[in-house]
């Protein structure tokens, strides 16, 4: 399980290992747009629909976090189970295991199955007669080998004095640091996937990284570790901080973080939720920006190189970007959790426009003309959706 409470609060926002419902609010930066379009719905009644996949005979691929389900759902919108997780031991952060991410390629899906408890992470694949194997080394062993983001330093730093002090202290009485400057720790939360031809490319929202399995041998590589999100502690942050300290039962109620934080620079870990391959051969990764990012609009899609692993900003001022989509002629697609919408960026922009608004979306695909994408996440019915949108591109598609 996440070791760091305030990192699985916002992993868990991606991840639905939990989830802070303080944390979540209506979308106070909507990016200006034309009159959106109206959302249709392709299926309902969803736990937690988190990542999704389109099919090559018009089905689409679902998992559904709050039921470590991964679902298919055909042409007439009727669903089916394709892999199931057993229920894991319940903690703190939520259930020890979890189904993520899925893309779909030649006839099988391929997502991530992870057990904290038990150990292991990895990828598997599932062919159309129901035959599984996995097909990665283990994301949890190349973390504690490898921890990409060993040498990034984050969380407040040059902090000094009794401010210092203050922190440590409250610390002391969680029982382990958590917002003091320290560099990345052994945690791996391999999140979502993409399938390509000569790899597969996974986000690791724990690792703060960008990996790459090899599909011979499995073996994972380190592509880029994501840039960390610099901040100045404003109200808001200090705010998500003092919730994030509420949910935590050693803590006495009304415990908020020290008053001397706010005004000083938090060094966030970006967290990156999911990797698509574009046309140009690039890379599109979209973050959340950690527990920053749950109350600011912090996140960003880069483009990273898959071969030199060079990372170029696409654009920023997301808000809790969980899910990225590129169509064939350069137009992106994102999913803003904790924004409320799903936005465009057109092919040559650096900015954001709302494509429509949506209840916790947590994923968007591309296919032609039209955009799918999941949403109701965090419904408390449980009753997510999956909805499309028709989209007109301009330039050659």
């Amino acid at each position: 399980m996440p070791k760091n409470p305030l990192r699985a609060s916002a992993l868990a926002a991606a991840g639905c290992l939990a989830l802070s419902s303080t944390l979540i609010a209506a979308p106070a930066h909507a990016h200006r747009s034309p009159a959106p379009p109206t959302p249709s719905t392709v299926a309902e009644g969803l736990a937690g629909p988190l990542a999704l996949a389109l099919g090559d005979r018009h089905e689409l691929f679902v998992t559904q976090g709050f039921a470590g389900t991964l679902s298919k759902i055909d042409r007439r919108g009727r669903v089916s189970t394709v892999a199931q997780m057993p229920p894991g031991e319940p903690g703190p952060q939520g259930p020890s295991n979890e189904i993520a991410g899925v893309d779909y390629s030649k006839g099988s899906t391929f997502h991530i199955e992870t057990d904290y408890l038990a150990g292991f992470s990895h990828i598997v694949k599932t062919t159309s007669k129901g035959k599984r194997s996995v097909v990665s080394q283990d994301f949890l062993a190349h973390e504690s080998k490898r921890n990409p983001d060993r040498k990034v330093r984050y969380g407040f730093v040059g902090l000094r004095g009794q401010c210092a002090r203050d922190l440590a202290a409250l610390e002391a009485q969680i029982g382990q640091r958590l917002l003091s400057e320290a560099t990345g720790e052994d945690f791996s939360h391999a999140y979502q996937l993409d399938v390509t031809r000569h790899a597969t490319y996974v986000a690791d929202a724990g690792a703060n990284a960008l990996l790459k399995v090899s599909p011979r041998s499995g073996k994972i590589s380190t592509v880029a570790v994501l840039p960390p999100v610099k901040v100045t502690a404003g109200p808001e942050l200090m705010a998500a901080l003092d919730a994030a300290l509420a949910g935590m039962p050693q803590l006495p109620a009304g415990t908020t973080a020290p008053d001397c934080l706010e005004g000083r620079t938090f060094v966030g870990e970006p967290v990156p939720t999911d990797v698509e391959m574009g046309r140009d051969g690039q890379l599109y990764v979209t973050t959340l920006a950690g527990v920053a990012g749950e109350s600011l609009p912090l996140s960003h899609v880069y483009k990273v190189d898959p071969k030199r692993g060079k990372i170029r900003t696409v654009a920023s001022g997301l808000h809790g970007a969980t899910g990225v989509a590129v169509a064939s002629n350069g137009t992106v697609f994102a999913a803003e959790m904790f924004g409320g919408e799903v936005s465009v960026i057109p092919q040559g922009s650096r900015k954001a426009t709302t494509l429509f608004a949506a209840d916790s979306p947590g994923d968007v695909e591309v296919h032609g003309n039209t955009v799918y994408a999941t949403t109701g996440v965090f419904d408390p019915e449980g009753n997510g959706t999956v909805v499309k949108v028709a989209y007109r591109h301009h330039g050659r598609r």
